[in-house]
């Protein structure tokens, strides 16, 4: 499948058996999913998972947290009619998760349905019997496929990170969803928080409120949050967030509880999860789930734009849409010289320092080609991906190597940069040229940079066999 640069795009199926329906999933499919992807990480610029509807908002919150330092995409899909019927949503949702997978590099684990990429921790299911069936009441997506593919660039999240991706597939299953209801009494609560229960989402009613009339129901909570049980507090609502401005509300936040912002009951209860599951924090650093982690929740509350004047916001979007045009230049122009103050001035603008110019290459390749480490630990640090492509196919890393830039190599690698098959399968060659001229330098940089030196070139030796035989000629 040809993609917008009009190079193919070689897809690999791999097919699991047996096949399960989504509402039979477990956390061990979803480990079993992430391990998949960790062993083929670095063979692939993307991922797309095939899965039912029914339970694939929580498979796609799961994997988000997971999926640590995640720098390429992961796509969840499937269809609300099987792909067999003759009229059904499936073939549109597969080859849209395809394209997007394979053309954009968007670092997040997302759920792709009806033309729309929404962040996986962000969506539910609202629907039944609609194509529409998803939704995501907090957040924008991230891409719409209608005419043309249009990535939300500015909504994308980004790991700023120099760690290297891995998967955490230890998740705690003792976890679960509460939701409160009139009337409902403190045995219940009570039997539900014993142990060996350690995590719970409690969806509260409106912003975050319960009642604050019923003693025995929040002795109850007050019981298990000091026992060592964190509990998240998310409404049931749809959309909005749970805010402490109502006594019904503060009440809850007396008894231990944490505010859960405005994620889904299914990222809080698969983050609950995830983050009880790490053996080396202590329950108080457990607590700090509140914090934003993977973008399933919003980091600050400030005024909206929108709820500015109609001018003041189209002169907003102008000068957005002006910053966007000059960002990409600039950015690669700062990065050329290693003004790393130019390129904070640039991210305080509101400038994204991922985009790239005309050609395709993004401020971290610039920097990677001039050598300049500084500017390179920055951009990384911004969340700068190490596996964007020029329009000629070329990585940072490939940039780095080419022009001899050994510690540029050596933090690249270590963040995760990786040559593709392609480029480690035509090594060879480059490999016995460098060792011909006995260029040992430039061998240990490839070698550094994940090149196997006994990798044949076009002739059937590879580049150890060259050094020997230059040695013996020399002899």
């Amino acid at each position: 499948m040809p993609n917008k640069d009009s190079k193919r795009i070689v897809y690999t199926i791999m097919e699991y058996s047996p096949l399960l329906d989504s509402s039979n999933m477990t956390t061990d499919d979803w480990g079993r999913f992430g391990k998949d992807i960790e062993k083929n990480y670095e063979s692939y610029d993307g991922f797309v998972i095939l899965h039912g509807t029914d339970t694939m908002a929580y498979t796609a919150s799961a994997l988000s947290f997971m999926c640590e330092h995640l720098g390429k995409p992961i796509i969840l899909t499937g269809s609300q009619v099987p792909i067999y019927e003759i009229r059904n949503d499936g073939m549109d949702n597969l080859l849209g998760a395809l394209l997007i997978a394979g053309q954009f590099v968007i670092p997040e684990v997302g759920l792709y349905f009806h033309h729309t990429l929404y962040r996986g921790n962000r969506v539910t299911k609202v629907d039944n019997s609609s194509f529409n069936a998803f939704s995501s009441p907090n957040l924008a997506p991230l891409a719409t496929a209608e005419v043309d593919i249009l990535i939300n660039w500015d909504t994308v999240w980004r790991a700023n990170t120099t760690a290297k991706f891995r998967v955490s597939t230890e998740l705690n299953r003792n976890v679960g969803l509460l939701r409160l209801f009139p009337g409902i009494t403190a045995a219940t609560v009570r039997a539900f928080l014993q142990p060996p229960m350690q995590g719970v989402v409690l969806e509260t009613y409106g912003s975050g409120n319960a009642p604050d009339n019923r003693k025995d129901l929040l002795e109850e909570l007050k019981k298990a949050t000091n026992s060592g049980v964190i509990i998240i507090n998310c409404t049931q609502c749809l959309r909005g967030t749970v805010s402490s401005v109502y006594a019904t509300g503060k009440v809850l936040i007396d008894a231990g509880l944490i505010a859960g912002g405005d994620m889904t009951p299914e990222a809080a209860l698969s983050k609950l999860s995830y983050v009880l599951a790490m053996k080396d924090l202590d329950l108080e650093a457990k607590k700090r789930v509140c914090l934003n982690l993977r973008g399933e929740m919003r980091a600050d509350f400030g005024v909206a734009k929108l709820c500015l004047s109609d001018s003041r916001f189209i002169q907003i979007i102008e000068l957005e849409a002006i910053r966007d045009a000059l960002n990409p230049p600039l950015a690669c122009a700062a990065a050329r010289i290693g003004d790393v103050e130019a390129l904070e001035a640039l991210k305080e603008m509101g400038s994204n320092l991922s985009l790239e110019d005309y050609d395709g290459r993004t401020p971290l390749h610039v920097a990677c080609c001039e050598g300049n480490l500084k500017a390179v630990q920055y951009l990384l640090s911004q969340g700068a991906t190490v596996y964007a492509k020029d329009r000629y196919g070329a990585t940072p890393l490939a940039n780095a190597v080419h022009f001899r830039h050994k510690e540029v190599v050596r933090l690249l690698r270590k963040t995760g940069a990786h040559f593709s098959r392609d480029e480690l399968d035509e090594a060879g060659t480059e490999l016995c040229s460098l060792s011909a001229s006995g260029d040992l330098e430039s061998l240990e940089i490839w070698s550094l940079a994940g090149a196997d030196l006994t990798k044949p070139g076009y002739d059937g030796q590879n580049a150890i066999q060259v050094v020997r035989y230059t040695l013996t000629q020399h002899d």
